[in-house]
Parts: structure tokens; sequence; C-alpha cells
């Protein structure tokens, strides 16, 4: 059984990879001090926050009930690491990627780039023109592990918005990806498609999440 559900308060726990949990994009030191909650907690309170005034802020990808990967959107008022740099998006909503991940097991097959085409298909429900990511170049130094590679981005369709020798914001338009909503579909039935003799039928449910059930050959 494949999943993809809204990122939700209670689902937390189950963000994948070196940076989970982590709230490097969701907090910033103030006055040089850092919140001394756990992360987790951070983490319920910035989604739920987000959730209250736009929306899931992403999607958590499940294999056979355990955690795969997961994306991560949000407007550009609720990621306030973004002041850090050079090419943060003046306007305050816009919205902005700011992980994809999945786990090594599943490197490779597909999921993290329908991970983001999830992402693109959310924004499109809500009616956004465009998505942005400030990601990083191979120069960038002490770069955090939570920032997106600018290769990825490129990979999966985004385009630079705004140049910067280390950390560029790159921008995908959604009103020209006429077809993104049969793409994210086609991308994660073919990373979930596994059966032997079998394929992934993605099935789409009024709460939003994406499930792949199997069938099989007749």
């Amino acid at each position: 059984m494949r999943e993809l559900a809204p990122l939700t308060p209670d689902r937390v726990g189950d963000l994948v990879g070196a940076c989970a949990p982590c709230t490097y994009w969701q907090t910033v030191p103030r006055n040089g001090q850092h919140d001394v909650r756990e992360p987790l907690e951070l983490l319920a309170e910035w989604v739920a926050g987000v959730t209250d005034d736009w929306g899931p802020p992403g999607r958590v990808a499940y294999v056979d009930g355990r955690p795969a990967g997961h994306v991560v959107v949000a407007p550009a008022h609720h990621v306030p690491r973004l002041a850090a740099f050079p090419t943060a998006p003046a306007d305050p909503s816009t919205l902005v990627l700011v992980a994809a991940v999945v786990v090594p097991e599943q490197a490779g097959r597909g999921l993290r780039k329908a991970l983001v085409q999830a992402a693109a298909k959310d924004a499109l429900r809500h009616r956004m023109r465009s998505l942005d990511a400030v990601a990083a170049r191979p120069l960038a130094v002490g770069r955090h592990t939570c920032v997106l590679d600018v290769g990825f981005l490129e990979k999966v369709g985004f385009r630079v918005e705004r140049d910067h020798p280390t950390y560029p914001r790159l921008r995908i338009d959604l009103r020209t990806v006429v077809t993104l909503r049969d793409e994210a579909a086609a991308a994660f039935a073919k990373a979930m498609a596994w059966v032997p003799g079998g394929r992934a039928v993605p099935e789409t449910h009024p709460n939003g999440s994406s499930h792949a059930r199997v069938s099989g050959r007749s």
C-alpha cells in the first residue's frame, strides 16, 4: 500500500531524512536565543499555524505504512529562515518549497519527483501561479542539509528566477504546466509500481490524499 497523505501536526514525527525532525526553515534565533522546546513540538505548532492560514503545508509519503518521504511547502511569511538568504522573495504570499526528501531505499525511483509534483498540484488547487525555492549551488560553503540543491530542482522543471553565485531562487510557473495534475499521478504510480505482474492505480480521495492500489494485469 502506497499513500501520499497531507502533512498534519500528528504526522510531523513521520518526516524522514537527516534533516528530520528539524526546524531550520521554521525558526530563527531571537536575540541570540533559540526556542528550547522540542523540534517535534515546534514543527507541530508550525504545521497547525500554516494549515489554519493556508492549508496543509506538504505531503508525507508512506510505503506499506512506513514513512518513505515528504515534501514541505508554505507561503513565504510562514518561513522565517528565508530572511537569511539574499534571494528571498519580496512578496510574503509567495509559495515556497523548502523540503523534498525520500529515504535511501526510495532514491532513484521517482518518488522525490512525485512529491514535488504533488506539491505543485496542491499549489494549483490553491490557485497559485508559481512555486519558488531558494536552493544551493555546489559552491555554497557551509550549506545546511535542509537546503535543496539547484540541480535537482532544475531536473523537475524549476528555472532560475533570481540568480546568485551560491543561493539562487528558482521558480516553476504553474500556469504553463497544463498537464501537471496528470504528470503527478503518473509519476507517483510509476514510483509505486513494484508488485510483479501488477500495476499501481492512483486514487484521489476527498481528503486530498492519493493512494496507489495494485491491480493485476488481465
